[in-house]
């Protein structure tokens, strides 16, 4: 099975390969939460209820590190003209906390990474696909989850929440990391939300939704998700080739979580 030449997967982190409230998302929100307290000298804890998370009444599916810190700020009384001067500083605060966290010893990727997440990522590479990141995350939170997680070799480049708010501004900086020659380059991206879908779309590409994530089948097709899988199966490879497949179109690869 051989992908095109110039044919990219962009994959969200956070809920599509990285277990929701895993100790590495967790070591994330800790460090964030902590930066947000020294900005605003109010500690606020990031919650779970039914698989989403939240920061006081905000849910924070499909949110940036640069959105999520900014709605704090704002949250803790500052201007929106306050809360972008101190969101670069916040942002770097939060990742020096984080570069001081000890990364998991050997053999515990199992307790972060959903099952197949490796396993999609290498047949896709073996397929001929350019790998990279469409996450919320700051650029260097994503690269010390993936170091943590054991997918460095794999995921490195891509688009990130340092300074964008808006996951639509995520993708489209990720296909422009992969783009070689100026080319707007055929590919997929993959992720568990809403968000992810719609920015698929912004940037022009077909999107993958898994139900990996608090988000539904239903919820995710009514997004307009081009195909919906229960996880990174076996079937997630073949997929994400017809979806990037010249030939093939969204309908010839929709799928549903029964399989069928």
């Amino acid at each position: 099975m051989t992908a095109s030449i110039g044919c990219i997967a962009l994959f969200d982190l956070d809920g599509t390969l990285v277990r929701p409230g895993s100790p590495l998302q967790r070591a994330h929100m800790d460090a964030m939460a902590a930066a947000i307290a020294a900005a605003t000298g109010t500690r606020e804890t990031f919650v779970y209820r039914g698989g989403e998370l939240f920061y006081r009444e905000v849910n924070l599916a499909g949110f940036t590190d640069a959105g999520t810190v900014r709605a704090a700020l704002v949250l803790a009384g500052l201007s929106d003209d306050e809360a972008d001067l101190r969101l670069p500083r916040v942002i770097a605060d939060m990742v020096e906390r984080l570069d001081r966290v000890p990364l998991p010893r050997a053999g515990r990727a199992d307790a972060d990474l959903l099952p197949g997440a490796r396993e999609v990522l290498e047949g896709l590479r073996d397929a001929g696909f350019e790998l990279g990141m469409s996450t919320g995350n700051a650029r260097a939170v994503a690269r010390w989850k993936m170091r943590a997680a054991g997918l460095a070799d794999l995921l490195d480049d891509g688009g990130f929440g340092d300074t964008a708010v808006h996951r639509d501004d995520v993708a489209r900086a990720g296909v422009a990391a992969l783009a070689t020659g100026g080319t707007p380059p055929r590919g997929v991206l993959v992720g568990d939300t809403v968000r992810d879908v719609t920015a698929a779309h912004a940037a022009g590409l077909p999107c993958l939704a898994v139900t990996t994530g608090a988000a539904d089948a239903g919820e995710l097709l009514a997004a307009g998700a081009d195909a919906v899988l229960p996880g990174l199966s076996d079937r997630a490879v073949e997929t994400l080739v017809r979806l990037c497949s010249p030939a093939g179109s969204p309908a010839d690869a929709l799928t549903h979580p029964n399989g069928s």
